[in-house]
This record gives structure tokens, sequence and C-alpha cells, in this order.
């Protein structure tokens, strides 16, 4: 039995599929001065108490300011260290 020949594709319409966004963690950008930096209607900046003396762009963050963006954070580093690494406890899922 003849098997017939392969399809010739090249002439079909490709679907215009977008490239993928970059991540957000490339696309980061390094934050000089906390008070520079605009937050969006609803959210809180971080307590400015925690970085009077602040030094090379080396801020601390409450958790409260944080907690904020738990649902939308979902990508990592790939060189964070592992939670217990650092001496805390992994969130139970």
């Amino acid at each position: 039995k003849r098997r017939p020949g392969r399809l010739d594709l090249s002439t079909v319409d490709k679907p215009n599929i977008p490239a993928p966004l970059p991540s957000a963690l490339a696309t980061a950008r390094v934050i000089d001065a906390l008070g520079r930096v605009p937050y969006p209607e609803g959210v809180q900046s971080p307590k400015i108490e925690l970085n009077v003396n602040a030094k090379d762009g080396k801020f601390r963050y409450d958790r409260d300011f944080l907690l904020q963006f738990m649902s939308v954070c979902k990508e990592k580093p790939d060189n964070l260290p592992a939670l217990d690494a650092i001496g805390l406890e992994p969130p139970s899922q």
C-alpha cells in the first residue's frame, strides 16, 4: 500500500501568536529611594521608619506591605534560598 507524500503547509496562513511578555523579574528596576516609588491606588507603601538609614538600595519591607502582593507574585528568582535554609518554615499547603 502506498503512503501519501508529505503535506505542503508552506501556503497555509499561520495564526499571529504574540510572543510572551518578559518576566516581571527580567524587567525589574533598581529602587534608589522608597519615597519616589509611585504605588497604585489601594496599595500601601512600605513603612518608611524601617528604612530611615537604608543604604545602597537595601530596603526592609514590612509584612503587611509584602502580603499585598501574595496573590500576584508567583515567580521567584532561581538563586532564592529555601525558606528553611534561612530559618523560616515553609507554609503548609
